[in-house]
């Protein structure tokens, strides 16, 4: 069997916070915890949780944006973590990352041409008119005409200043794209061209997709798998028709109770969480949602649920899929 195009296993990564004025004690707070999946080229696993679960780390540890403190990743065979910071930069030319706000990444004092361009001049050596033929090709690619080569981001609407994020991610013909909330500042009619216009390309260039949002509507379009996190792990991971026909860990429960139906004669019940999500530099004993689990056990508060398949195809981090033998241990 083929190796997969990215493969992560057991990815974490500790931050430690000082807490006192004067720097003396040190906090650590755990934002991802043994996490792992794999995307297969030209697939798209989407990642979804509530803000400060960890996605947005996860993607800036793959890219080696922030250094995890343990795991494997591996992309194309390649093991990035034991990279140099030079051989990590030329890998970068395959792997890139369209943040969720166009106007906070796009520098506003370049016109399109620049932002598009910077990539190239940064990893090729092409000449001027090649440079040129190149950006207006995958302005073109994106929807927008060569005129957006000589406009600056604040001319731009948020549709087109994505579309030009787009565009630069995609000058290096990477075969791996992070997509970290890519729709959710723009209007739900751009929302849609955006999304079409990541499944084309994808089916045009082969790209495999790490696609990150809160937005279950949007991730249910675009992704083959889908991994629900929650406090730094991923508690369920399977493929889009199963998360959305069957979720089967509480919290994936509670996330599809809270997207409204397109069906007025749907029967959903809303499942309704108590509280918030505990804090990564204090989180709780055992499973980290016994806290709001209305399907909470003795075990639950004091036993970590370790990941689990309950199908050929499907894992899920929960101590109501443990065997019987499993129970009596705990």
């Amino acid at each position: 069997m083929a190796e997969p195009l990215l493969a992560v296993c057991d990815l974490s990564m500790t931050f430690l916070r000082r807490s006192s004025l004067f720097g003396r004690r040190e906090r650590r707070i755990h934002a991802l915890k043994e996490v792992s999946f794999a995307i297969e080229a030209g697939a798209t696993l989407g990642v979804v949780g509530e803000s400060g679960c960890g996605k947005s780390t996860l993607a800036r540890c793959l890219l080696r944006l922030l250094q995890p403190s343990g795991g494997n990743v591996r992309f194309a065979g390649v093991d990035l973590l034991s990279l140099s910071d030079e051989a990590m930069r030329r890998m970068r030319q395959r792997m890139q990352i369209v943040l969720q706000n166009p106007f906070s990444s796009l520098n506003p004092r370049l016109n399109g041409f620049d932002l598009i361009a910077e990539p190239l001049r940064t990893h090729l050596t092409m000449s001027r008119k090649g440079m040129v033929e190149k950006v207006a090709s995958l302005l073109a690619e994106v929807g927008l005409t060569s005129d957006f080569m000589g406009r600056h981001p604040h001319q731009l609407s948020g549709g087109q200043a994505q579309r030009i994020a787009l565009a630069r991610a995609l000058a290096l013909n990477p075969a791996f794209v992070i997509l970290d909330e890519p729709t959710s500042a723009l209007d739900v009619s751009v929302q849609a061209q955006i999304i079409n216009l990541l499944i084309r390309l994808q089916r045009q260039r082969g790209l495999a997709y790490l696609f990150i949002t809160h937005d279950l509507s949007v991730i249910q379009h675009i992704s083959d798998r889908i991994a629900v996190m929650y406090l730094g792990e991923i508690v369920e991971e399977a493929s889009s028709e199963q998360i959305f026909a069957e979720p089967q860990h509480p919290y994936t429960q509670a996330l599809l109770s809270s997207t409204p139906s397109p069906d007025p004669a749907s029967s959903r019940q809303r499942i309704i969480l108590p509280g918030t999500a505990p804090s990564a530099a204090n989180p709780p004993a055992g499973c980290a949602f016994h806290p709001r689990c209305a399907q909470v056990m003795e075990c639950c508060r004091t036993v970590y649920p370790a990941p689990r398949p309950t199908s050929a195809d499907r894992m899920v981090s929960c101590h109501l899929y443990e065997s019987a033998q499993e129970m009596e241990k705990n």
